[in-house]
């Protein structure tokens, strides 16, 4: 219960933050620029905090941080791509027969992001000083270096002692906001589909891992009007 309701207040202020960031948006349009807004190239690093969600132990107790490390460019006011990469360190819990434990990981991901800007989409901007990002994609996931789940196999079968691939299907938000031409800070959560065995548990359904990250982003390869 305790885990729901903070899930539901963290999706409420990031909803709230996207909505006055979408007001805010509508009158911000740069005037007379001196280059193309689009199309441009970017490159941005994240950190924050990300959990999982297994059954029997509280989310909120599996708390990590994470790094993320992204390229990619927009090619319209609406439409962009990123190559997103994202890792550090996990943790899985079990509670069960008497037994109450925690166990870390290491994990990447590698994935190839679709980036719709929601503010240029809906009010036909070529640009907006705060955007909103929708973003969808499909990637790799690597977990590895997981002793402390394969010490526990008598109640943890599935543990993997090699490193366990499955895929990461994203879909998640982000608001940005143009301090310059070529600089902008950003607030992204998202939530990733994983394979079955990522916590080292088999529940026959798919694993979810919540992200949320605050990060920075250098744009170039604007093209000067004439």
């Amino acid at each position: 219960m305790y885990q729901n309701k903070k899930l539901k207040r963290i999706i409420t202020a990031f909803l709230m933050l996207v909505f006055c960031s979408s007001v805010r948006a509508e009158n911000t349009a740069e005037e007379s620029p001196r280059h193309h807004t689009y199309p441009y190239m970017f490159v941005g690093i994240q950190g924050g905090m990300q959990t999982t969600f297994t059954k029997g132990y509280s989310s909120s107790q599996l708390i990590t941080p994470t790094t993320s490390v992204s390229f990619g460019a927009f090619f319209t006011p609406n439409m962009g791509a990123r190559l997103h990469f994202n890792g550090l360190w996990n943790q899985g819990g079990y509670d069960e027969n008497d037994l109450n434990f925690k166990y870390n990981y290491k994990y990447t991901t590698i994935n190839l992001d679709i980036m719709v800007n929601l503010v240029n989409l809906i009010l036909r901007r070529d640009y907006s000083a705060v955007n909103v990002y929708f973003i969808n994609g499909f990637g790799l996931n690597m977990a590895w270096d997981n002793d402390d789940a394969c010490t526990h196999q008598d109640v943890l079968p599935y543990a993997y002692n090699n490193t366990n691939y499955s895929h990461n299907i994203r879909l998640g938000l982000m608001v940005d906001y143009n301090i310059t031409k070529n600089l902008c800070i950003n607030l992204e959560i998202s939530g990733n589909s994983l394979g079955d065995r990522y916590n080292s548990k088999l529940s026959n359904h798919n694993d979810w891992q919540l992200t949320a990250q605050f990060g920075v982003a250098y744009k170039f390869g604007f093209k000067k009007t004439r």
